[in-house]
């Protein structure tokens, strides 16, 4: 907008703004614009693209306005549309202070810019929820005494030999250490052929397969050799990603081309001194010291659990239905970047996430309502994250993984995963001023996994929200 444009439309009549509570997650912004306002709008639209038109017959600049609204009316309108919704909406989000989330939702092909007179914009959109939240002092947590013992140190080195190990074809009937490799034909009730998948590789114990997942699928595969055929029936669940197999049931079939047993190295000199370590003993004592940190990292790990347990069953709000939907593509991600910080491998990173998409309704939601509930008791505790901080944190990571941690950051910016690791910095900051004044009293493991064997899990630490609002992530 020129300055001559600016001047003008500042002795222009205001906007009219008005907020109508449609939900307790979601605000209906009506706004009226005045004639005045709409007609400067479209004078200085048709001003630039008369300074910018080259139509045939005329200099540049000189086309005269009836021809340019005949050739460009549609398009130039359409974009004074788009121009007055936004300033609406920014000056309702301003004036009302409104805490939103995501896009505006305005049906823009049934706005049409009035011969005369003003024009009624409705806007909606989703906010913050408003709560309250429970008390904080003294939320009783069970501190596990998590010891780096040798049964410990053994599952370490059980761990790094699979690491290093190998696939080798057996011609033995498959067993729970076994992978069998077979091809996969997926068939509706009346035996159409929904999909055919080559060479997909299935662990020989309870999992997933489009989407459906088998308790026995460990069962049914075990002693399977190469050229046996496996059939599985089951019902795709109610959530499943392709809407059009909700509730149908399915015929699997697999039909089997190879075993493969894992061919591990084993735990000796040799193998010490191929890992960079001068003697076995010397690898044991480097496994023992990790598995200390890695241990104090679990414990921390238990005791939020249990902070977030509190938290979510003591606060009451309503969830932005749009946001909770949107909310659902994102629960996989902190998945995918809590178990790559653990170590484990891509292929059972996959499976994993496989078998947590069954249930990703339930998490997100659980997610989304961590996430407002932590993000508001981040605000009372002024608590921030720092850039040097998750530079850090993607240094240690980086480190666990032999990266570079500039690619590393990258690659996290790709693929949306460093907003998510603000908020695990953020949220494990939370945490531990929430234990300060906590009732913590220790147990040992047994005891407090036998307390929590019943409960539903909750799969990861913390929530996993991305691209919420700016107001709540930074």
């Amino acid at each position: 907008m020129s300055e001559a444009t600016e001047a003008i439309v500042e002795t222009l009549p205001e906007t009219k703004i008005s907020v109508e509570v449609v939900s307790p997650t979601k605000k209906k912004i009506v706004a009226e614009i005045p004639a005045e306002r709409i007609a400067a709008k479209l004078k200085e639209a048709y001003g630039e693209l008369q300074r910018d038109a080259v139509l045939p017959g005329f200099r540049k600049g000189r086309a005269p306005q009836r021809l340019l609204e005949k050739r460009f009316g549609g398009d130039l309108k359409n974009t004074v549309k788009g121009q007055l919704v936004s300033e609406a909406y920014e000056k309702a989000v301003e004036e009302s202070k409104l805490d939103t989330i995501g896009e505006p939702e305005v049906d823009m092909a049934k706005i049409e810019l009035p011969d005369s007179g003003p024009l009624t914009i409705n806007i909606q959109v989703e906010v913050t929820p408003e709560f309250e939240l429970p008390a904080l002092d003294g939320i009783e947590v069970k501190k596990p005494r998590l010891e780096a013992n040798q049964d410990r140190l053994n599952l370490a080195i059980e761990n790094l030999r699979r690491h290093f190990g190998n696939w080798r074809d057996t011609a033995s009937g498959a067993t729970a250490e076994d992978v069998v490799v077979g091809d996969v034909k997926v068939q509706d009730p009346d035996n159409n052929i929904l999909t055919e998948q080559p060479n997909v590789q299935l662990s020989v114990k309870p999992g997933s397969i489009m989407g459906v997942k088998f308790d026995d699928l460990g069962e049914k595969l075990t002693g399977a050799v190469p050229g046996a055929t496996i059939v599985l029936e089951g019902i795709v669940p109610e959530d499943h990603v392709q809407e059009g197999l909700r509730g149908k049931k399915l015929t699997i079939t697999v039909a089997v081309k190879s075993v493969k047993n894992m061919h591990l190295p084993e735990a000796n000199e040799d193998f010490a001194k191929m890992l960079g370590f001068d003697s076995l003993a010397e690898l044991n004592k480097d496994l023992t010291d990790r598995l200390v940190v890695q241990l104090e990292q679990e414990t921390k790990g238990a005791m939020a659990q249990q902070i977030y347990r509190h938290l979510l069953s003591s606060t009451q709000l309503e969830l932005p239905p749009n946001t909770s939907q949107r909310q659902m593509l994102n629960v996989l991600r902190r998945r995918a970047t809590e178990m790559m910080q653990k170590g484990v491998a891509e292929a059972d990173i996959a499976q994993h996430i496989d078998e947590l998409r069954i249930s990703s309704a339930q998490q997100a939601a659980a997610d989304l309502k961590l996430f407002f509930i932590m993000s508001k008791l981040a605000k009372q505790f002024e608590i921030d994250v720092s850039e040097s901080e998750v530079n850090g944190r993607i240094a240690a990571i980086a480190l666990q993984y032999g990266r570079r941690p500039e690619k590393l950051r990258t690659q996290f910016e790709q693929q949306g995963q460093l907003e998510q690791l603000f908020l695990q910095i953020r949220d494990g900051k939370v945490v531990d001023k929430l234990l300060e004044t906590a009732k913590v009293t220790e147990v040992d493991e047994k005891t407090l996994a036998e307390e929590f064997k019943n409960m539903a899990p909750l799969t990861g630490v913390g929530p996993n929200v991305q691209g919420i609002s700016a107001t709540n992530t930074k």
